[in-house]
């Protein structure tokens, strides 16, 4: 509840201003502010290594392929180097067996020399000529009768085989030409203790009749013949 009050104007002019205190407080002087503090150096960082440099292997060049042929060709054959000369005549035209003549084997009847030949006397009149004077043997399958001894020699016992009492067989190959003479003696099959030269010996003195081919002519032949030895 609020009320109003007269306050006569006198005491309100007249009344005397109450004393103002003032108190002045100095402010403190400002506090510097604390110096910095040096930070320690840091510790030098690691000096980096160099990276290795990787260098790229270079690959070999591949080699050139050849070029296959193509289906159903054959490839072509290499270049055949050309054989040297050499005198003789071909193997085919050669005979296996022992023969008197002997020809060399090679790859051309030419000679080095080329030198023209002189001119010979003129031919005369053909002679008669009886056959080949060359040994040359046939096989026995083109032979009719083989030839037969007509004259046997007995070879001299060997001392080292008599004193030993030994006995012995010698084969040999014998060559008998058209007349039935003994051309060619080879020992293919040993007794030893000298028998085998003695064999050989005795052979060379042997005569035959005539190897007959089957057209009825005498013909030149190689034969095997076993030469005995008994002991004494």
């Amino acid at each position: 509840m609020a009320g109003l009050a007269r306050v006569p104007p006198d005491r309100w002019y007249n009344r005397p201003a109450p004393p103002v205190e003032l108190e002045v407080i100095e402010s403190p002087p400002p506090v510097p502010p604390p110096e910095p503090v040096a930070a320690e150096p840091e510790p030098p960082r690691p000096t980096p290594r160099p990276r290795p440099v990787v260098r790229a292997l270079e690959k070999p060049p591949e080699p050139p392929q050849e070029t296959p042929p193509p289906p159903n060709e054959e490839p072509p054959e290499p270049p055949k180097e050309a054989a040297p000369p050499v005198f003789g005549v071909t193997l085919d035209s050669t005979v296996t067996g022992d023969s008197a003549v002997a020809v060399p084997v090679g790859n051309t009847l030419a000679t080095r020399d080329r030198t023209p030949a002189k001119p010979g006397p003129a031919p005369g009149p053909l002679a008669a000529v009886e056959g080949p004077p060359a040994f040359s043997p046939v096989s026995e399958m083109y032979v009719d009768k083989i030839p037969v001894v007509l004259q046997e020699v007995k070879a001299n016992y060997p001392d080292q085989a008599r004193r030993l009492g030994l006995d012995g067989k010698v084969t040999l190959r014998v060559g008998i030409d058209r007349n039935g003479k003994v051309r060619s003696v080879k020992v293919i099959k040993r007794a030893g203790h000298g028998l085998d030269e003695a064999a050989a010996q005795a052979m060379w003195r042997f005569k035959f009749t005539a190897a007959i081919a089957k057209d009825g002519r005498p013909v030149d032949i190689v034969i095997t013949y076993n030469y005995t030895f008994q002991a004494p």
